[in-house]
């Protein structure tokens, strides 16, 4: 009868996910913002601008910024320790800069993603994923992770010195390999006090198209997103984006899809951030992240389904979920990130000089929505998913083991 229970359990969720993440296809996605023609103009012109100047000589850095040049490296490299560090600086930024949304959704898309790198160590990938790949997989996200910080950082102290000195600092940027795509989408914003959707739409397209051809599009990593195993984690869906509030069967997030597709990965960027600051929620999950500092183990936020804390795997492995929450007494083992990764990523890396089809650019800067069901029945659907194969790999281990196999 109990294993009965346990069968339906997980009869009834994972094909009422399926069903439910089937919805989105019948909502059509909408433009909540979209560049203006007076926006359009001022950043062709100040990327021309930036084009002249770089055929140019460039100057010798006066000593004042050459100190500040300096500076933030320094910083930058210090917080581009691990995953850990990067996060956390994205929030004590926006903590401080709060106009400054993009650095918000940087400081949870990076949570998660310390997320996905401590479960390759928990309680159920290692005995479902080859090693190989898992370490392959790691890598990936570590380095994206990097080079994203690496790129990313120096944009908001540049940001965060011009505020404080009333001119635009952002004549630096070059010292720091930024692109003159978003340096000219900052002196827009800069000088015309944009409080527009400009700044964290640019941001997005710039980091994602930063990653694109010096990380994602490199033939290591092609392999990687084409193989199997690969594929296999996006059935499972591993890397999910979650957004945690309380309750937290109301929490929000999106489901991270065709990784290695530029367009997927700024259309997904885009609806996390139309997600993320929804009048209604952003305030709650601001309160969580500060409330809660990141370590990369999930009993961040919810300790009563995970523990950080490693105990010995039972003789027989045994089921320990049950619908929308654990069976008594079991929690998942959910390692703290900088128990379990050791090797670390942080520069410095080349420029990846991806600015060059203007037109593109521009049919991308605008604001997509597109309607999202309950993350939380898809989260915990997955979580049934994965235990599932563990439990199936554990048994046929044991069966071919008690035959000899």
């Amino acid at each position: 009868m109990v294993n009965s229970k346990r069968l339906l359990t997980k009869l009834t969720l994972i094909p009422f996910e399926m069903v439910i993440n089937a919805m989105p296809f019948f909502h059509k996605e909408k433009v909540v913002w979209e560049l203006s023609v007076e926006q359009k103009m001022l950043l062709q012109n100040e990327w021309q601008r930036l084009k002249r100047r770089n055929d140019g000589i460039k100057i010798n850095l006066q000593s004042n910024n050459k100190e500040l040049v300096d500076r933030i490296r320094a910083e930058t490299k210090r917080h581009n320790k691990n995953n850990v560090t990067r996060t956390t600086a994205y929030l004590t930024f926006y903590n401080k800069y709060p106009e400054i949304r993009w650095s918000f959704l940087a400081h949870m898309v990076s949570r998660n993603a310390g997320y996905f790198m401590s479960d390759l160590k928990g309680e159920f990938l290692p005995h479902i994923l080859e090693g190989k790949f898992i370490d392959k997989l790691y890598d990936m996200l570590e380095k994206g992770n990097s080079m994203i910080f690496e790129d990313a950082y120096p944009q908001l102290l540049l940001y965060e010195e011009s505020k404080k000195r009333g001119i635009s600092l952002f004549h630096l940027s070059h010292h720091f390999n930024i692109s003159p795509f978003i340096e000219g989408v900052w002196e827009v914003h800069l000088r015309r006090e944009d409080q527009s959707s400009l700044l964290p739409v640019a941001q997005i397209i710039n980091e994602q198209s930063h990653i694109e051809k010096a990380l994602v599009q490199t033939e290591e990593y092609k392999q990687l997103l084409d193989s199997i195993t690969y594929r296999l984690q996006e059935w499972l869906k591993l890397s999910q984006i979650l957004f945690p509030t309380w309750p937290l069967k109301y929490s929000l997030g999106r489901n991270m899809t065709h990784f290695k597709n530029l367009d997927e990965r700024i259309q997904i960027g885009q609806n996390l951030y139309t997600t993320l600051f929804q009048h209604r929620y952003v305030t709650k999950i601001h309160n969580f992240a500060n409330t809660f500092p990141h370590t990369g183990s999930r009993s961040d936020y919810d300790h009563h389904s995970f523990t950080a804390f490693y105990t010995s795997p039972e003789k027989f492995a045994k089921e320990k979920l049950s619908f929308f929450k654990m069976k008594k007494n079991r929690k998942i083992y959910s390692p703290l990130l900088l128990d379990v990764w050791k090797l670390t990523f942080n520069g410095p890396y080349q420029s990846s000089e991806w600015f060059e089809d203007e037109e593109y650019v521009l049919k991308k800067m605008k604001l997509i929505y597109k309607y999202s069901p309950s993350i939380w029945i898809t989260y915990w659907s997955a979580l049934h998913k994965i235990e599932t194969v563990f439990l199936f790999s554990q048994y046929y281990k044991l069966f071919k083991k008690n035959r000899n196999l």
